[in-house]
């Protein structure tokens, strides 16, 4: 936005100083040219009163004749000063400057300095011939003879006085015709000015305002879509959670009466779907950013995955009276290496599609992993229902906007499908209902000779969590494979720890009192010079927090909440020296 406004108050400065600019040029020029003017009318006014002034010399001195005496003392003043005035006229005229004549046209330059009218020299002869009359009448000698000459001069000079005029108003009317082209032009170029100016820059200006707007307003819509949309998923995703919640809780309550196996299986089953959800949720975040999903690999059976999904989709089935028909091939039970957690996710939100749109008949699920001649796995999974079919399904969707799911649904299920290299076909049943075929590759994994090692090898490793339950499922899951463990419930305990032994392994918590797990690391690694392996183990699923983990010198991390086969591989992965060690 900042950036727009000083684009907008470069263009609008811009517009102004052209503007000023044509302004001021269009008044320097109108003030030269009226400046002109009223020197060319000045001009025009000194040729006008010669013709006054030679008229006015030849009846002062007819006026002495007639008298027979010298007049008066301010009458003879009177004709000197007419002769003065009429000199310097004739010198104003004739003005020059740098060689040139200021007053005189080419046309006026040669009526006064050429035959036949020499009008410059006609003048300087005639206030002579007054001049020297006048001293003959001053001395009573002037001849009626010599009146006639001057009074015939003065009438010839009358004339070409007239012509002399005549041309410094035709000089003056071309200057008028100047100023008044020059005057049409400024009045085209500013209205030019003004025209480009529109085109170029205040047109863009709008249209760079609208565009803005446009796209703030696409930008509001967005938002409050968005904001609707999160709604609708908190609400939805409550939803969802509280029936995995709720089996745990029911099954919990009935294993507690009982004490059956079965029980605690389905508790199994509903927690895994729980942590299925939370992934979910977190891949939502991810989407709503526009990046990229990060997948999660790990081996394990697809036999458990797939169960995972099941599970928690037969009271449901129950509940509508629905038949489930399972035919799972034994390549399930072959362990391979794939993300598991949204390979549930995807048979779960299939299944959950079939389920919900089919009211009776059956619904079916038929899987197995395949393994092709060139050793590679592939997970194929068949579900088809007896529903309405896919057409009238969609539309279904489309009208309805309150049903079960997080609406995450089909574009997220295509997209992971790609991003795990698989495909997801969608087809009509026979005879009525939908199919879905959904294939993904998978590798199969060998075992690893380093599980009966970590077994055998009592590591000393350090936990650090503040929250007690946490600390002790991961202190049971630790001990389980074997391991040494000491726990402390904060980063400057564990700083502590590590000055008083070595540990092979440090279990770090990011969110805790006193000192979190960033700074933690950030003293192990530059303070303490540590070279210890550090598995992050956290709740915060942010890219954020996870890159500045590693940033700061962590060497993998786990998302909680931590499975035993998840944490036996990273164990054994950042523990491999140490057994090696151990064992010689």
């Amino acid at each position: 936005m900042l950036k727009i406004l000083k684009t907008f108050r470069f263009r609008y400065i811009l517009a102004i100083s052209i503007m000023m600019i044509v302004i001021t040029t269009a008044m320097a020029t109108m003030q030269v040219l009226l400046s002109q003017q009223a020197a060319s009318a000045r001009v025009i006014n000194t040729a006008g009163m010669q013709r006054m002034l030679s008229q006015k010399a030849a009846l002062l001195l007819g006026a002495e004749y007639i008298r027979q005496h010298p007049g008066t003392f301010d009458e003879q003043q009177l004709l000197h000063d007419t002769l003065s005035t009429m000199a310097e006229n004739q010198a104003f005229l004739l003005q020059q400057s740098e060689q040139r004549y200021v007053h005189l046209s080419r046309d006026l330059q040669a009526f006064y300095f050429q035959q036949p009218a020499a009008l410059a020299t006609r003048v300087e002869q005639f206030i002579v011939l007054v001049e020297s009359a006048h001293k003959q009448a001053l001395l009573g000698q002037l001849k009626v003879e010599r009146l006639i000459q001057v009074q015939t001069r003065a009438s010839e000079l009358l004339v070409y006085l007239d012509q002399a005029v005549t041309l410094h108003e035709l000089v003056a009317t071309d200057k008028v015709k100047k100023l008044q082209n020059v005057e049409l032009f400024i009045w085209i170029f500013g209205l030019l000015i003004l025209i480009l100016e529109a085109r170029w820059i205040f047109y863009p200006m709008e249209q760079s305002i609208q565009n803005k707007i446009a796209h703030l307003q696409k930008l509001r819509l967005e938002a409050n879509r968005l904001k609707r949309s999160k709604s609708e998923f908190l609400a939805r995703a409550s939803h969802e959670m509280r029936t995995p919640l709720q089996a745990i809780i029911g099954y919990l309550t009935l294993f507690k009466e009982s004490a059956k196996a079965a029980h605690l299986e389905v508790v199994e089953h509903a927690a895994k779907q729980l942590n299925i959800l939370l992934s979910s949720i977190d891949d939502y975040n991810v989407l709503s950013e526009h990046k990229d999903i990060k997948l999660e690999s790990k081996v394990a059976c697809l036999s458990e995955t797939i169960s995972h999904a099941v599970a928690i989709y037969k009271p449901l089935l129950q509940q509508k009276s629905l038949l489930f028909n399972t035919d799972l091939g034994e390549g399930l039970t072959r362990p391979v290496m794939c993300d598991h957690n949204r390979t549930a996710w995807l048979v779960g939100q299939i299944l959950d599609n079939a389920v919900k749109y089919t009211e009776y008949g059956e619904v079916s699920l038929e899987a197995d992993c395949i393994v092709t001649k060139s050793g590679e796995g592939i997970f194929r999974c068949i579900i088809s229902d007896t529903g309405p079919g896919i057409a009238q399904s969609q539309a279904k969707i489309d009208e309805e906007e309150n049903f079960q799911g997080m609406q995450l649904g089909l574009t997220r299920a295509q997209l992971i499908v790609t991003m795990l290299g698989g495909k997801i076909v969608f087809n009509d049943n026979v005879p009525h209902g939908t199919q879905v075929l959904l294939e993904l590759p998978v590798d199969i994994a060998t075992p690893s000779p380093a599980n009966s090692a970590i077994e055998r090898c009592k590591i000393p490793v350090l936990l650090v969590e503040d929250n007690l339950l946490n600390a002790r499922v991961v202190v049971t899951l630790l001990e389980k494979l074997g391991l040494s463990v000491v726990h402390v419930v904060n980063g400057q305990e564990a700083l502590s720890e590590l000055q008083k032994q070595d540990f092979s392994l440090v279990l770090m918590d990011l969110n805790m009192p006193i000192m979190d797990g960033f700074t933690a690391i950030k003293m192990i690694r530059h303070n303490l010079g540590l070279e210890v392996p550090i598995l992050v183990l956290t709740a915060n699923t942010s890219e954020q927090a996870v890159s500045r983990v590693y940033e700061l010198g962590a060497n993998t991390h786990l998302f909680k909440p931590v499975d035993l086969q998840a944490l036996q591989e990273k164990v054994e992965i950042l523990t491999m020296p140490s057994m090696a060690s151990n064992t010689l």
